[in-house]
């Protein structure tokens, strides 16, 4: 039976079972690939909307307020420092096992900045919503363009 077609009755619905394997390339996109080559250099790139005046981190290529385009004159230097919104620690890994230690995450608004950015917090540091933090970055000759390259985050 084709998607297109309507179900009338229930005995025409079916079921798949078993597991379907699925393979796939991520990949960032335009923006994402040259938000992530700036973090390779140590800077955090935000993208602001000339509409609505909002500032976009990670950088995009249109405006999800507005759907204007954010094309390259938008682009502009954000941080290193910012704002801890709010954080978390996990206790459970994402394959459902005990997290040992618990990471704790965080939601820092950069300074220039308008949209949060989600990261992980350094561990070892007392955190309160509302502190000041910074972005710590992994030594040059060990980054790569991958989200990673940002290490998180650590009190100011």
């Amino acid at each position: 039976m084709p998607l297109i077609e309507r179900i009338q009755h229930l005995d025409e619905v079916r079921v798949w079972r078993g597991a379907i394997q699925l393979e796939g390339v991520y990949t960032a996109g335009v923006a994402g690939e040259r938000w992530l080559r700036g973090l390779q250099t140590g800077k955090i790139y935000g993208t602001r909307c000339s509409r609505c005046q909002y500032t976009y981190v990670p950088a995009r290529r249109f405006c999800e307020r507005c759907l204007g385009p954010l094309g390259e004159d938008t682009w502009i230097e954000v941080g290193p420092q910012g704002t801890l919104v709010s954080w978390t620690r996990l206790h459970v890994a994402p394959d459902g096992t005990r997290q040992v230690p618990p990471r704790t995450i965080g939601l820092i608004r950069l300074d220039g900045a308008d949209a949060v950015l989600v990261h992980e917090l350094i561990e070892g540091q007392e955190w309160t919503s509302g502190m000041r933090v910074e972005a710590v970055f992994r030594p040059p000759a060990e980054r790569s363009g991958s989200i990673r390259d940002l290490l998180g985050f650590r009190p100011l």
